[in-house]
């Protein structure tokens, strides 16, 4: 029986559908979800599905399959190919979360192990009622020929992973061999977005290369990719034109830029120990960010204080912003002007205006400027 997941009218690669027994099936280890922290492939299983159960929330998941099942349809077919580790054993590749739900529903060693907590012995009881051995899986010749789906589900489709698994799937394509346009084709995506991806991925790299702690960029990657795509940020960093981007980058920050780039994640995140806290409240607020770093005078201010709106101040930070709105309301002021002389004598059009002249009064007091 051929079945596989397609892309359009595309058929990915050949494939054979398959009910598999769920001792023949192990977790990914180069699964981009999991830490890179960790060299997964030499850890053991149970030490893989604890990363998984921590850093997933498998229990809505195991709700569904303990009340439903994990009926052998094909949109619900793991997605694997075979391992090292001996004839008929699969590592999946595609849908770890559920393998490691399904592991846990029904072994009790392994729900001792990552000490699961809650109802999940008692979900361990019902799902015992539901047919949840063998597991339909689609196999696969060799990873490669599951990247276009991986790609496409999970960076352009329905799933997307986080910016951080994203970010080492498309490094880990380029890593291949493939180039910027390959794999923008491959994923259905544009090549600002993979240039984007990869070039945070090779910073996050570096910076691991380089003994600089990056726990707290991994649990908010999303922040970090953002920074690197600021003008005033890169240029504080070192980091070169992102258009330029033709392949995996390798070191893209300079050496004497990575005590900046300590600096960065300080301020993106605050201390790991909570001695200094973050200095940015939203990601809108990356933009004035990398205002105040690309000014010598305002990041000095930064770096001593810490306060953000103070520097933006001191660096003449709203200016144009002031400008454009008084621009604005000046036409559109112009425009009522024209239309106001039918409606001179008119007691709601009066009262609106004199509540235009005190504001410009008040305004004119403001910025010290005399009547005439």
């Amino acid at each position: 029986m051929r079945a596989g997941p397609t892309k359009g009218d595309h058929q990915v690669s050949d494939e054979e559908y398959r009910l598999v027994p769920l001792a023949a099936l192990r977790l990914d280890p180069e699964n981009p979800r999991l830490s890179r922290e960790q060299d997964w492939s030499s850890r053991p299983e149970r030490e893989v599905l604890l990363e998984f159960y921590r850093r997933y929330n498998l229990i809505e998941l195991a709700y569904s399959i303990a009340d439903k099942g994990f009926t052998p349809r094909h949109a619900e077919a793991l997605l694997a190919i075979s391992s090292t580790d001996g004839p008929d054993r699969y590592i999946v590749v595609e849908g770890n979360r559920r393998l490691a739900t399904l592991l846990l529903l029904t072994k009790a060693d392994y729900r001792r192990h990552v000490r699961a907590k809650g109802p999940w012995d008692e979900l361990a009881k019902l799902a015992a009622s539901k047919d949840l051995d063998p597991v339909p899986v689609v196999l696969y010749d060799s990873r490669e020929a599951l990247s276009d789906y991986l790609g496409f589900r999970h960076i352009t489709g329905p799933t997307p992973w986080r910016p951080e698994a994203k970010a080492r799937f498309i490094a880990r394509l380029l890593g291949t061999g493939e180039t910027i346009a390959e794999v923008a084709r491959r994923i259905g995506s544009n090549h600002r977005t993979v240039r984007r991806l990869v070039e945070a991925h090779a910073v996050y790299s570096q910076a691991l290369e380089n003994g600089v702690s990056m726990d707290q960029v991994e649990a908010a990657f999303g922040l970090f990719y953002n920074a690197l795509d600021q003008s005033g940020i890169r240029k504080f960093l070192g980091l070169g034109k992102q258009s330029e981007i033709q392949d995996l980058p390798e070191a893209p920050i300079p050496t004497d830029g990575l005590d900046s780039l300590r600096q960065l994640i300080n301020l993106l995140y605050g201390d790991e120990d909570g001695s200094l806290e973050k200095v940015i409240k939203e990601s809108r607020d990356l933009k004035m960010l990398g205002e105040v770093l690309a000014d010598d005078r305002g990041q000095r201010n930064l770096l001593m204080d810490r306060d953000l709106d103070r520097a933006w101040r001191i660096i003449g930070g709203g200016r144009k912003e002031l400008l454009t709105l008084l621009e604005s309301a000046y036409s559109r002021l112009a425009e009522a002007n024209g239309q106001a002389k039918e409606y001179r004598h008119d007691e709601d059009i009066q009262k609106e205006v004199q509540r235009v002249c005190a504001l410009t009064e008040e305004m004119r007091t403001r910025f010290g400027l005399d009547q005439d």
